[in-house]
């Protein structure tokens, strides 16, 4: 079994589920902060 440190406790709690979730989670909220980015001037014209 491979060793996730923080994550396979999750595993164990949730799930296998629970590592598209937290991949899902983490582009979310990728996204919203290149809305924010965006929405600031940042890396524009």
């Amino acid at each position: 079994m491979l060793q996730l440190g923080p994550i396979d406790g999750l595993i164990e709690v949730f799930g296998p589920f629970a590592i598209p979730i937290l991949l899902f989670v983490a582009g979310f909220v990728g996204y919203l902060v290149l809305v924010a980015l965006g929405r600031t001037g940042w890396g524009g014209d």
